[in-house]
């Protein structure tokens, strides 16, 4: 995806329908990689998962909405660049399309290795969207980056308790239990698929 071609381009409806829709399909595909072998294990139902899945894919779009605000804003207090939010929000848009794969996370071995690779070419994309769209060089570009996720982390240490109040409600909400088995809960071992022991 072009970035420069994004970044130029005059933001309309569509295209902010086209770069909401990415982030969103890229919040379902993270959603499944990280979070589909839990949803299984608490034995929800396949409605329920989609809801879930739904539901954080929407808070996954109010999380790009917000960086991208912040990244806007510091843009302008900082470097006196006054651009489109739309165009801004159209262009980095563009930083969550290697997220789509984030599915594959699920592969035995490899996930990890994966999950870590699409969210480094994920940030590359982001800068270069950034440098575009602000008209920035490539440390500036870094800099309101670094600049907009330390106010991110900010806002989500101010509301940390209000977000997982809401995070436990989201999870009662759309899968219809009242807690939520974590990775530390998974069993070492399958029932009925026990280790070899090495006798015969």
């Amino acid at each position: 995806m072009d970035t420069q071609l994004l970044a130029s381009a005059a933001p309309s409806w569509p295209t902010v329908a086209v770069a909401a829709a990415i982030i969103v399909l890229a919040g379902l595909s993270e959603g499944l990689g990280s979070r589909g072998v839990i949803l299984l294990f608490n034995r929800i139902a396949l409605l329920r998962v989609v809801l879930n899945l739904a539901l954080s894919a929407l808070l996954y779009l109010l999380s790009a909405l917000l960086w991208v605000a912040a990244l806007w804003m510091l843009a302008a207090l900082a470097f006196h660049d006054i651009g489109s939010l739309g165009q801004a929000f159209v262009a980095i848009s563009a930083a969550y399309v290697p997220l789509l794969l984030g599915a594959l996370v699920l592969l035995p071995y490899v996930g990890p290795l994966i999950g870590r690779s699409l969210h480094l070419w994920s940030l590359l994309v982001a800068l270069t969207a950034i440098s575009a769209t602000f008209s920035l060089p490539p440390w500036q570009a870094v800099l309101c980056a670094l600049l907009g996720w330390l106010l991110l982390q900010g806002v989500h240490w101010l509301l940390g308790v209000p977000a997982a109040r809401l995070g436990r409600r989201v999870w009662q909400l759309s899968t219809g239990h009242a807690a939520q088995l974590g990775v530390a809960d998974l069993p070492l071992v399958i029932p009925g698929y026990a280790p070899p022991t090495g006798k015969p």
